[in-house]
């Protein structure tokens, strides 16, 4: 059966930025046990959680924060849900706090940090073209 998990991750580069990733994978599993014990083995055998130096030099640190979600995945439809989660607003977290919470994702600028390689054409762009089997540029 397939299933996905929820990942929370977080990301601290440089001189301390903070980013927090949900991250769905799909797989598939016997139970949901299985599903997050196989989410911890892709985390461990992908280095998800090494540490890297980004484009800029600087260090960048990943950790699981969570494995927050388990879904199971019925296939047999044209439109497939992969995912549901539903959260409980209240004073401690206004619908509308919620909501701008969920809605709202970096830009392309304020990802950079977390960034492995340069664009091509910009400085550390050259590791990306090696990286990916490009001539270098």
């Amino acid at each position: 059966m397939k299933y996905t998990v929820k990942l929370i991750l977080r990301h601290t580069a440089g001189a301390g930025e903070t980013f927090i990733e949900e991250s769905l994978i799909m797989l598939d599993a016997e139970s949901f046990d299985g599903a997050y014990e196989k989410a911890e083995a892709y985390v461990r055998e992908n280095g998800i959680a090494e540490p890297y130096t980004n484009a800029f030099g600087s260090p960048v640190r990943t950790e699981v924060v969570s494995y927050a979600d388990c879904f199971s995945v019925y296939d047999d439809e044209d439109i497939v849900e992969v995912y549901s989660s539903i959260r409980k607003c209240g004073p401690e977290l206004p619908e509308a706090a919620l909501v701008t919470a969920l809605e709202s994702a970096c830009t392309a600028e304020e990802m950079r940090p977390l960034r492995q390689f340069g664009d091509p054409g910009e400085e550390g762009g050259e590791d990306w073209a090696l990286a990916h089997g490009e001539e270098e540029i």
